[in-house]
C-alpha cells in the first residue's frame, strides 16, 4: 500500500498541521505502508493544482490522505477522485484539523462561504471518508450536513525524554532563577484567546509578583503585532517571544511549570498534547476538544473569558509542586495510552485497508446515514 499525504506545507510556521503530518508519516513508515508527504506550496502557485493532480495521478498511489481545507489539496479533491477522464481514480481521505469547526469558519466567514459553494463541499463529499480528530470535529461535519464516513482518529504525540539535557529556555535572562513560567505556546491568532489572556494577566500581576510567577507569549503568526502592542503597554511578568522550534521549543517545554491554552476554536491542539508529553499541568478551554484531559486530572478546564482564567491562574499560582508533578504524570499516561503515534498509524492503517479492500468497518468509522 502507497499512501500518498497531502498539506499545503512542511514549514514548521503552518502550525500544528505540520507537525502532526510529520509525525504520523514517520510512525506509518515504522508498519508495512510505504507513506510519503507532498506539500503543495513545492510547486508555483499558478501551476499548484495541475503539477499536484499529475503528481498524485501516478499509479504509484493507492490512496491520498489530505490534511487541512480551503487550499489546493481540496480543490483537486473532486479531479483525484474521478480520476483522468472519469476513470482510475483515487481514493481520497480528507481531515479537516478543525476547519470545519463553528468557530473557525467565522474567521474569514465571506471567503470560505463562495469556496464552500465553488469546491469545498464536493470535495468533502466525494472523499472516501473524513477524518475528525475528536467527537467535537465529528459533530461539526454532521452539523454541516455531511453524511459520508468518518473515522475518529486524534493527533498524537510523541513522550518527552524527561531526564535527558536541554538547553537553557529563551527566557534564562528574562526570569529569575527559581520562578516559575506559564506557557502559552502556538500561534498567535485571536481564536487562541490570546486577549482574555492577556485581560486576566494583567489583573493578577501583583499576584504573580508575590507568587513568583510569568507568563511567556511564544509564537508566531500575527506579524509581530503582539510583541508590538506589548512593547507600548507593556505588562509586568508578561513577555512575547518569536517562534521556537526544534531544540529551543523543548527547552521552553521542560523549562515552563505549567501550560496553558484557552482557545475558541481548535481542532486538537498538538501544544496541548506536547505539553501534556513534558508533564506540564494544563489550564485549557472546552474549544481544546481533551474532556479526557480534565477527567484524568491532567488538565483544568478554563473558559476563554477574563474572569474566568484569571481565577484558575490564581488557584494555579500556589499549586504545590507534589500536586503540579501528579497532575503532570496523569497527562503522561493519558499521551501514552491514547495519543500514541503507533497506535493511530495503526487505526490509519486499518482504515486505508477498508477503503481499499471493504468488508467491516473499523469500530472508529462512523458510517452516518449508511448505517440505516
Amino acid at each position: 500500500m502507497h499512501v500518498a499525504h497531502l498539506s499545503h506545507s512542511a514549514s514548521e510556521l503552518d502550525g500544528g498541521i505540520t507537525s502532526a503530518v510529520k509525525q504520523l508519516v514517520a510512525a506509518q513508515c515504522q508498519t508495512n505502508l510505504t507513506s510519503e508527504w507532498l506539500q503543495a506550496d513545492h510547486h508555483a502557485s499558478w501551476f499548484r493544482d495541475r503539477a499536484l493532480f499529475n503528481q498524485l495521478s501516478s499509479e504509484y498511489y493507492s490512496l491520498a490522505h489530505l490534511h487541512g481545507l480551503w487550499r489546493s489539496p481540496t480543490r483537486i479533491t473532486s479531479s483525484l477522485v474521478q480520476g483522468r477522464h472519469g476513470s482510475g481514480g483515487l481514493p481520497v481521505v480528507i481531515a479537516p484539523h478543525g476547519m470545519l469547526d463553528a468557530g473557525a469558519l467565522r474567521y474569514s466567514r465571506w471567503k470560505k462561504h463562495l469556496v464552500w459553494k465553488l469546491w469545498e463541499h464536493q470535495a468533502l463529499v466525494a472523499a472516501s471518508c473524513l477524518q475528525a480528530l475528536g467527537q467535537a470535529e465529528l459533530e461539526a461535519i454532521r452539523s454541516l450536513g455531511l453524511a459520508g464516513p468518518v473515522a475518529l482518529i486524534p493527533n498524537g504525540v510523541g513522550l518527552a525524554e524527561l531526564a535527558r539535557s536541554h538547553a537553557a529556555p529563551p527566557w534564562a535572562q528574562v526570569v529569575p532563577e527559581g520562578e516559575r513560567v506559564l506557557l502559552f505556546l502556538g500561534r498567535f491568532h485571536a481564536k487562541k484567546g490570546l486577549a482574555p489572556l492577556l485581560n486576566a494577566w494583567q489583573s493578577l500581576t501583583a499576584e504573580a509578583r508575590r507568587q513568583g510567577w510569568w507568563l511567556a507569549m511564544v509564537g508566531f503568526g500575527d506579524r509581530g503585532e503582539l510583541a508590538a502592542r506589548l512593547a507600548r503597554e507593556p505588562i509586568e511578568r508578561c513577555f512575547v517571544l518569536g517562534p521556537c522550534f526544534g531544540a529551543e521549543k523543548e527547552a521552553c517545554l521542560a523549562s515552563a511549570s505549567a501550560f496553558v491554552l484557552p482557545s475558541f476554536s481548535e481542532g486538537l491542539p498538538m501544544a496541548a498534547l506536547e505539553a501534556m508529553s513534558w508533564g506540564l499541568p494544563c489550564l485549557l478551554s472546552p474549544a481544546c476538544n481533551l474532556p479526557d484531559a480534565i477527567a484524568a486530572g491532567a488538565a483544568w478546564a478554563v473558559q476563554p473569558q477574563p474572569a474566568d482564567l484569571a481565577a484558575r491562574i490564581q488557584d494555579l499560582m500556589p499549586l504545590p509542586d507534589a500536586e503540579a508533578a501528579a497532575m503532570g504524570r496523569r497527562g503522561r499516561v493519558l499521551v501514552a495510552e491514547r495519543f500514541s503515534w503507533n497506535t493511530i498509524a495503526r487505526q490509519c492503517a486499518a482504515l486505508y485497508g477498508w477503503i481499499l479492500g471493504g468488508g467491516t468497518p473499523p469500530a472508529f468509522v462512523d458510517l452516518g446515514k449508511a448505517r440505516s
